[in-house]
């Protein structure tokens, strides 16, 4: 016995199709907010390359196993979601959302079909219950966008406050004792606020970086937060190796020693490798006594969970599909769901999307086409999945590379070391060496304990400046210091923060007061943990330093691959810079830098 029901219902919303489309395109949070369960997924490798997810849940008192199908989406304009069920009361199930801009807003149309079988399916068509949950998770949908919009267009409180009493008071005492600093207060709010209404869904893999864009926050300010709630025991932290193709994270680790060198995507069906520039981060989790968040899945790789896939769509064997789609200029990678090759194409303010060819060996972009149209040539004996997705993804990721540089991370976590004898690559970090100009004649004019002040003082006067800016002290050796800076521009604005500060450090000091010599040269280089810190060594580093043996007193040196980056030159507007180069023994060019003076 087989039956079909079919649903259809429109609504219409005062704000944009890209307003509303992060609700309609989150359906693991829509499944936790109707009641949904979760459920548990086994993935298995076809002989045709493709992997095949097979779920399995509850539905009440049945037990269901469905194929999940790969959805289809394009961003702010239409989803579709299927799956192929192997036992219950219904066999196929799709379900599809539409957005269309009008005046004032746009029309979103909800829409389905399923096909129910037996008995119990045509029973759940004729008692209403299929219409009724289609109706909930519109009215969810609706909810969502409400609470938006209330909220300053951030998405608000989902949900009742879930925490049980002791955890509220535990939580309020975090709240009062930063009580002391009004921006750590005001994040620590929201920070608490989240904890307690937010779906457990949302709660799995918290992103510091995303939460301070929507916060409005500074983002070293929300890094610190959630390291201070880690150390706090608030919150559980999590290294994330994350598939370099489909960017889920196949790996999590409680301490950055037990992170692997590689692991393995079976949704891609790829081996990996560990990349703390590109695909390791830092994410976080309530631990249990704040939440107990359910386990399995509520929408596998859908647009929710996979925010940098703008576009998914299947196109047929040996044929030629045209796609409306437009894009913001940017980078972009193009490559299916299938394992195989993927290409990287740069999008033009123009908006002409490249013609994508697929052969059996490789995906070719090919010259430029129409402007807000995609034409996708499959010329393989199989059927694909396309994928468009975003590279730009790594904005709000807080990698390896990044906060391994960060002071607050140092401070707050210096248990999380590297396993003794491991290393690994860092991409590009900036590097500050400054030294102490005549020490040794400070020793010999002012005795130890009066120089020993002096230097003590200086390495707190350092340290201040280097973290205001968003710098790492990393070591110091003798009367030396070794700093670290994710952002180039911040090393320079550190480096003149203390070139410019030391006037007043030594104004009215009885032992002379200080004069330094700064360089910063910014490269790759490798992290390793030394002495019990984190420590970089590498070509990079040894250019740092040598530069800033070439420093006179009160110089700051800043190598041409810091100024590369625009932010960093132009921290230099309004400074006397002038170009040299000076070759250095071991560099086949010789290094071009800009020699600063004191200011008069």
């Amino acid at each position: 016995m087989r039956t079909i029901f079919r649903y259809r219902e429109e609504r219409r919303f005062p704000h944009a199709p890209d307003v509303v489309w992060p609700f309609v395109a989150d359906s693991a949070r829509v499944n936790e907010l109707a009641g949904l369960p979760p459920y548990q997924l086994q993935e298995a490798l076809e002989p045709d390359g493709r992997v095949r997810r097979i779920a399995t849940g509850k539905l009440g008192p049945l037990t269901l196993s469905w194929e999940e199908g790969w959805g289809e989406w394009e961003e702010n304009r239409y989803l579709v979601e299927r799956r192929r069920f192997l036992s219950g009361p219904m066999r196929q199930f799709e379900a599809r959302c539409e957005l269309f801009a009008e005046p004032g807003g746009c029309r979103v149309l909800f829409s389905g079909e399923i096909e129910c079988a037996g008995l119990a399916g045509l029973a759940a068509k004729a008692s209403g219950i299929l219409k009724r949950e289609a109706d909930k998770r519109v009215a969810l949908i609706e909810r969502m966008i409400g609470d938006a919009a209330a909220n300053g267009g951030l998405p608000g409180p989902a949900t009742r406050d879930l925490l049980e009493p002791p955890a509220r008071r535990r939580l309020d005492a975090l709240l009062a004792s930063l009580s002391g600093d009004a921006a750590s207060q005001r994040l620590a709010v929201k920070l608490v606020d989240l904890l307690a209404r937010a779906p457990g869904v949302v709660l799995r893999s918290l992103r510091p970086l995303t939460l301070a864009t929507q916060w409005g926050a500074v983002p070293s300010a929300a890094v610190e937060l959630f390291l201070a709630a880690h150390k706090r025991g608030v919150l559980a932290m999590s290294w994330d190796l994350l598939c370099p193709r489909c960017r889920g994270a196949k790996l999590r680790v409680r301490h950055l020693h037990e992170l692997p060198d590689g692991a393995h995507c079976p949704s891609c069906n790829i081996d990996y490798q560990r990349d703390f520039t590109r695909n390791v981060e830092l994410t976080f989790r309530p631990e249990p006594w704040v939440r107990r968040l359910p386990e399995g899945e509520l929408c596998a790789l859908g647009p929710g969970t996979t925010p940098h896939v703008k576009f998914q769509a299947e196109v047929r064997a040996q044929s030629s599909v045209r796609f409306a789609l437009a894009l913001p200029p940017g980078p972009y990678r193009f490559r299916t769901v299938e394992a195989g090759d993927s290409a990287d194409f740069e999008l033009g303010a123009d908006g002409r999307m490249p013609e994508l060819r697929a052969t059996s060996s490789r995906i070719a972009p090919l010259a430029p086409g129409t402007v807000g149209e995609l034409l996708i040539r499959n010329d393989t004996d199989r059927s694909l999945f396309f994928v468009v997705e975003d590279r730009r993804w790594a904005r709000d990721a807080l990698t390896g590379e990044r906060v391994i540089a960060m002071p607050a991370f140092r401070r707050l976590c210096p248990e999380q070391l590297l396993r003794p004898g491991d290393n690994v690559e860092i991409g590009r970090v900036t590097i500050m060496f400054t030294d102490l100009q005549g020490s040794t004649r400070l020793y010999e004019e002012l005795g130890d304990a009066r120089a020993f002040r002096l230097v003590r003082d200086h390495f707190a006067f350092l340290s201040e400046r280097v973290q205001q800016h968003g710098g790492a002290v990393v070591k110091t050796a003798g009367d030396a210091v070794m700093a670290a800076f994710h952002d180039p521009a911040d090393a320079v604005r550190a480096a003149l923060a203390i070139q410019d500060g030391i006037a007043a450090f030594n104004a009215g000091r009885a032992d002379g007061g200080i004069l330094l010599k700064i360089g910063l040269h910014a490269g790759s280089c490798i992290a390793v943990t030394t002495a019990d810190v984190l420590d970089y060594f590498g070509a990079a580093v040894n250019t740092a330093s040598r530069l800033e043996h070439q420093c006179a007193g009160g110089e700051v040196l800043i190598s041409e691959a810091v100024l590369e980056d625009a932010d960093a030159a132009a921290t230099l507007a309004g400074r006397d810079a002038l170009a040299d180069a000076v070759s250095l023994r071991g560099i086949s060019e010789p290094l071009r830098f800009r020699r600063l003076g004191p200011r008069a």
